[in-house]
């Protein structure tokens, strides 16, 4: 799976259709979940649009009857694609809709010649499509060639998170070529359903006590910190409160058999791959100036079963970490301990750990800083995303601050960066990716000598 960002992918030229899904009535009454309601609290003040696409391509032109039929049979599988979200008392609201009342037709919407003029019409018309308010908050889509064609679905982020991408294209891709081959539809697993999470969160929340040691890890991250947010250490080019168009850099910072060398003095030591690049992050970033621990939130997971991890929605929250600029065994151990108790941290609801803080939240930029992990080898349709061209593609929007995604296939470890569009940023945030790349080469010394 490729992760890039809308002002960066290169999608060649062709027919573009987009499907037009009109829901029929109300819908009925869904709780939301308190990422969805944080989101959607932002869109109601003019936060931009945030949306997620998954991208893959197949062979031909795009057979339209038969995309179709895989968009409906996607849409009727996951529940997250059938809620509706509102403004109502300016309140966020969210009604379900009865996949099967649904109407689709498809429509032409142009003929770009270039690579440049495909981006700029997709960017246009994701960013009027995906806003979330409204049904639907998603738009299916294809560029048709006669080789081969991209076949797209982006969705506002109120629907899905990124390990959903994966799904999406797992899935639709199997339902497609089954439509087109005449074939009946494919037997799929089982997917969970995300509006049932919601309500179990709304319905059954779960409580922890007041001396809870997870509210207490996270009073202490918050605590030493003065109750501020983590933001980026080094300096950006912009003021507390100032914006300015997202700049994105994506590149490869190892290669596999580097990846593979530092996930195995990780695994010596107790600590996972990522615990360990957590660690030589901390270390560059100490090297370019910066504190001697990295103080990054993170979002983790929180799909629960087999069913959740074929589910689209939004299953993840955050969590903090700290994690010192030391890459020696002890360094890596310390890390992977570190990345252990975050994940326990996750356990607690977000509004719980607000409302338990003895002292009110400082947050000084619109952006945190954040610090992303997928391992692609282990979500759905691993083994084909290579050959389906898989692309992650983000909206492009504002920034005032860095964040990094981080992903593992089988080609290494690749990083999307993402941050204020700025000389100085440009330089900082290309000075640590530099030393992340020659530190993680160095942590894989010991493995490859001995």
């Amino acid at each position: 799976m490729q992760v890039t960002t809308a002002d960066l992918w290169a999608p060649a030229p062709g027919t573009l259709l987009t499907w037009e899904v009109t829901a029929a009535g109300a819908g009925t009454p869904v709780p939301l979940t308190l990422n969805q309601r944080n989101h959607l609290a932002g869109a109601a003040v003019g936060a931009p649009t945030v949306w997620l696409a998954a991208a893959f391509d197949v062979d031909g032109p795009v057979d339209a009857y038969a995309l179709g039929r895989a968009w409906r049979a996607f849409v009727g599988r996951h529940s997250s694609l059938q809620v509706e979200s509102a403004l109502r008392g300016g309140t966020p609201a969210a009604y379900r809709h009865d996949p099967g009342t649904l109407a689709w037709a498809v429509t032409e919407a142009g003929r770009p010649r270039t690579v440049e003029e495909t981006r700029v019409r997709l960017h246009e018309l994701l960013d009027e499509r995906c806003r979330p308010f409204g049904y639907p908050a998603f738009l299916p889509a294809a560029i048709s060639r006669p080789d081969r064609s991209t076949i797209v679905l982006a969705m506002d982020h109120l629907h899905c998170d990124a390990y959903s991408l994966t799904v999406v294209v797992d899935e639709v891709a199997e339902l497609y070529a089954a439509y087109a081959g005449g074939h009946d539809r494919p037997a799929l697993p089982r997917a969970g359903c995300f509006v049932t999470s919601a309500e179990r969160e709304h319905d059954h929340p779960v409580r922890v006590w007041h001396d809870d040691d997870r509210l207490r890890g996270w009073h202490d991250f918050l605590r030493a910190r003065a109750f501020e947010l983590p933001t980026f250490p080094l300096p950006l080019g912009v003021s507390p409160g100032e914006r300015r168009p997202q700049a994105t850099v994506v590149r490869r910072v190892a290669d596999a058999s580097v990846t593979e060398r530092v996930s195995e003095r990780a695994r010596t030591q107790g600590a996972s791959t990522y615990a360990a690049t957590l660690a030589v992050l901390a270390a560059a970033l100490h090297e370019s100036g910066g504190p001697e621990r990295l103080d990054v939130l993170v979002p983790v997971g929180t799909r629960d079963d087999a069913a959740d991890r074929r589910a689209v929605g939004w299953f993840t929250t955050t969590v903090p970490l700290s994690v010192a600029a030391d890459v020696s065994d002890a360094g890596l151990a310390a890390a992977g301990a570190a990345v252990r108790a975050g994940v326990r941290l996750g356990e607690v609801p977000l509004d719980q750990v607000l409302d338990s803080l003895p002292a009110p939240l400082v947050q000084t930029r619109a952006d945190v800083f954040m610090v992303s992990w997928l391992d692609y080898r282990h979500l759905p349709g691993a083994a084909r995303m290579r050959e389906r061209a898989a692309h992650h593609v983000s909206a492009a929007t504002l920034a005032d601050d860095l964040q990094l995604w981080l992903s593992r296939t089988d080609d290494g470890i690749a990083v999307r960066a993402r941050f204020p569009e700025t000389p100085e940023a440009r330089q900082t945030v290309g000075d640590l990716l530099d030393r992340l790349g020659a530190r993680l080469h160095e942590v894989a010394e010991p493995v490859l000598a001995g």
